[in-house]
């Protein structure tokens, strides 16, 4: 899969959520540094694999309604809009917050990511 391909899936088919596909393209140094309007996160592949387990245990689905995608020299720009829905109310999807995130690659893992979050 190209840098891009990883991303879309990551994005497109839940993927956030999915620890085993993450497990696979998260490169074992990766580190996200995560700025979100309240707080700054470093998150290193465990405290990532840990999201996605925590995304899929308090979300029953989610989706991401993708507003740009841009690739460039091992580099991957992605500005979102996060849905979801809760456990306790399964059919209506509400805006959980907006991200925009780079991923740095290498070796076709991903090894840095720097994101910014913003919510509803």
């Amino acid at each position: 899969m190209t840098a891009k391909e990883i991303i879309l899936e990551i994005y497109q088919n839940d993927g956030l959520r999915n620890r085993s596909f993450l497990d696979q393209v998260l490169h074992p140094d990766v580190v996200m540094e995560w700025q979100s309007s309240s707080d700054f996160n470093l998150l290193t592949k465990k405290d990532i694999l840990d999201l996605a387990d925590e995304l899929m245990k308090n979300y029953a689905d989610s989706t991401i309604e993708i507003k740009y995608l841009l690739e460039e020299e091992g580099k991957v720009c992605i500005a979102y809009n996060h849905y979801a829905t809760s456990i306790e109310n399964t059919t209506q999807f509400q805006l959980v917050a907006r991200f925009i995130t780079v991923w740095e690659f290498v070796d076709d893992q991903i090894l840095k990511g720097y994101q910014i979050s913003k919510p509803t």
